[in-house]
């Protein structure tokens, strides 16, 4: 797989002085473009990071919400454990050092991964490459890039509302995919996630050294895993039935039929989705494995 050279994977951090440094620039930037910035803290663990409310409608739009992991006590005992943290209306505000939760989850499936964009917007196949491997992408920008934020501010450059868009959006993105993509799938089982990713990059093989990534396939993480695991969460009694839920016969076969029908919809080939990708998700229902009497 190649990766673009505008958006490059930067090295493990080693430790929460290391990862600290790495964010320290991001922070900077988010607080000159909106006057406040997250917070670096640490546990026992590691690194964790506490993010500023916003007034901002697309900021709701993209941040993960408690509720959507159920009501169940274990489960919210657990997620503050792990170093999640909400507010009263039921943002989550707060995440543990994404490079600290292969130390706080024994059995985390998906690895992420920082990555540096020289844009507003990671480079989509990087990302879905990503993806394949296993990894929640996480894009910070580039020194440039900020360089160039910074002085279109002090210019008073006009920022079209597409463009003002993107830019916020590049903010807000580390906290949608730590508290949208990394929590819901955590705990994933991680041969599984190796095993979809093989299965889906059959699909990107015929596109693989052209401009175009197959819609179809980015659809699958941005849509369809993310809506099975929230479907496990939502009635979840104990968060050690994740990965049972998860692979269980009759729900693991849904998850497969939505690959073949990703995989089936990617062959169709650009003019089928380039111009009609649909924001769809199938449905999913989901059986829980007998209890132990």
């Amino acid at each position: 797989m190649l990766l673009d050279a505008a958006t490059a994977p930067l090295p493990e951090p080693a430790g929460p002085d290391a990862e600290a440094a790495l964010l320290r620039p991001f922070c900077a930037a988010y607080h000159r473009r909106f006057g406040v910035a997250p917070a670096l803290a640490r546990d026992a663990h590691g690194l964790l990071l506490r993010f500023p409310a916003h007034d901002i409608p697309a900021h709701a739009v993209v941040v993960g919400r408690v509720d959507v992991l159920g009501g169940h006590p274990a489960v919210r005992a657990y997620l503050r454990q792990l170093g999640f943290t909400w507010d009263a209306r039921g943002f989550i505000d707060g995440v543990p050092g994404p490079a600290s939760l292969t130390t706080r989850v024994p059995a985390l499936g998906p690895r992420p991964r920082y990555y540096r964009a020289a844009y507003s917007a990671m480079n989509k196949r990087t990302w879905l490459e990503g993806n394949l491997r296993g990894e929640v992408p996480i894009a910070l920008g580039a020194g440039v890039y900020y360089a160039a934020l910074d002085a279109a501010a002090r210019l008073r450059v006009p920022e079209p509302r597409r463009v003002r868009a993107g830019r916020d959006y590049h903010f807000f993105g580390v906290q949608h995919d730590l508290t949208k993509h990394l929590l819901l799938t955590h705990l994933v089982p991680r041969a599984l996630l190796l095993d979809l990713g093989r299965a889906l990059a059959g699909g990107l093989r015929r596109w693989h050294r052209g401009p175009l990534v197959p819609a179809p396939l980015a659809r699958f993480y941005e849509n369809d895993l993310l809506a099975y695991c929230q479907q496990i969460w939502r009635d979840l009694v104990d968060p050690s039935q994740f990965a049972p839920t998860c692979l269980l016969a009759a729900n693991l076969d849904q998850l497969w039929r939505a690959v073949d029908d990703r995989l089936r919809e990617s062959a169709a080939g650009p003019g089928a989705w380039l111009w009609n990708d649909a924001d769809t998700c199938p449905r999913f229902h989901i059986t829980r494995p007998p209890r132990a009497p």
